[in-house]
C-alpha cells in the first residue's frame, strides 16, 4: 500500500478534534475518502513517525485486535499545524502531483514548514 499524505492530514485533524482522555478508536465514515484498511495502515505509520500515541489492544468481545489512539505527539502537532491552512496544504498537493503523488516525509515537512512560514509571515 502507498503511503498517502492526504489521509494522514485527514487522521491528524481527526484525532486532533476527537480527542479524549483515556483513548479512543477511529471509525472510518462515509464521508472519508479511505477505507478502514487504508486508516489503519496510516496510523500504523503515523505512530512509527512518532505523530500519534497509539497502541494496539486485543477487543475480547470481537477477537479482534484494535487500535487506540491516546492523541498527537509533539511533533503531530507540529506537522498538523504547518498544513492545517487549506491554502498552504492545496499548495503542497500541486507538489506532491508533480512529484507523482509522493515525496520524501522529510521533504514534505520541510516545505510545509516553509509554506506555513510564508503563510503567517503575510497576515
Amino acid at each position: 500500500m502507498k503511503r498517502d499524505m492526504s489521509i494522514i492530514r485527514d487522521l491528524l485533524l481527526d484525532i486532533e478534534s476527537e480527542y479524549t482522555e483515556g483513548g479512543f478508536a477511529l471509525e472510518v465514515t462515509e464521508e472519508d475518502d479511505y477505507t478502514e484498511e487504508e486508516m489503519k495502515y496510516h496510523l500504523q505509520l503515523m505512530k512509527e513517525a512518532k505523530l500519534i500515541k497509539l497502541e494496539t489492544v486485543l477487543d475480547e468481545e470481537e477477537e479482534e485486535e484494535e487500535l487506540l489512539i491516546y492523541g498527537l505527539t509533539w511533533d503531530g502537532h507540529e506537522l498538523l499545524d504547518s498544513i492545517r491552512e487549506e491554502a498552504i496544504w492545496q499548495q503542497l498537493v500541486v507538489n506532491l502531483k508533480r512529484e507523482k503523488g509522493s515525496m520524501p516525509f522529510s521533504v514534505l515537512r520541510k516545505q510545509a514548514a516553509k509554506a506555513a512560514e510564508a503563510y503567517y509571515a503575510a497576515e
